[in-house]
């Protein structure tokens, strides 16, 4: 699995996608810290993770569109999941390349929070709870892109439909509050990966929200294993 980390983070700085997405994370973090602290007046960075939220699902199909892509157009995707290293080494591999950079991204905003705490007396637990939130936040978006890159043939398809999905889940928060039928309103809520996002957002710690993205992203991980097995015995 470690070859395999190593080999993916290489690629990301050894190509333009990992600055392409560090670029515009930082370039969207940085209009609404603008907009929610310099504008707004706001003394912590809950209004900027909140709105953050509501964008930053669009960059992180960047992270994943070449994951697989890149291995099927240059005919090594059969020789790599045939090798002796397993599907889940594999899978977490690129998953866990992918989420360093994020972090390494998100770490770069921590400029922000130095800005705070100099001119404001921000909550320090609150300003944690926000960044550890949206971490597992964007851990869980990125298992889900990844999920969707595992299917894709090229890095455009991935992106694009990596985009439409992460959208339809972000939506479906609003979506399962205009439903009337219980059981699909519960099932709707489930899959709505922003709704519990809400919790950091107010700058709260719950160990309910934590676990539920933990497990949001290990469901995509498993089943972007279970996609790779089926392309194995193709």
């Amino acid at each position: 699995m470690f070859y395999i980390i190593k080999k993916e983070i290489e690629t990301y700085f050894t190509t333009p996608f990992g600055f392409i997405f560090m670029g515009i994370f930082l370039i969207l973090s940085g209009l609404t810290f603008t907009i929610s602290n310099l504008l707004g007046g706001n003394g912590d960075l809950l209004g900027m993770f909140g709105l953050l939220a509501n964008i930053s699902f669009m960059t992180f199909p960047i992270l994943t569109m070449r994951q697989y892509s890149e291995e099927r157009k240059a005919g090594t995707e059969h020789l790599l999941i045939s090798s002796r290293l397993s599907l889940t080494d594999i899978v977490l591999g690129k998953y866990i390349a992918a989420l360093a950079v994020f972090l390494l991204t998100l770490a770069a905003t921590g400029v922000y929070a130095v800005i705070i705490m100099i001119y404001g007396a921000p909550n320090i637990g609150g300003l944690l709870a926000s960044y550890l939130g949206f971490f597992l936040f964007g851990g869980a978006m990125i298992a889900v892109c990844g999920f969707i890159a595992s299917f894709a043939e090229n890095q455009v398809t991935a992106a694009i439909a990596s985009f439409g999905l992460l959208f339809l889940l972000v939506m479906l928060s609003s979506f399962s509050k205009s439903v009337e039928v219980p059981v699909l309103k519960e099932a709707l809520s489930a899959l709505a990966i922003s709704e519990r996002y809400d919790v950091f957002v107010r700058g709260v710690f719950e160990p309910g929200p934590v676990s539920y993205y933990i497990c949001y992203a290990a469901v995509f991980v498993f089943l972007t294993v279970m996609n790779l097995k089926r392309r194995r015995l193709l």
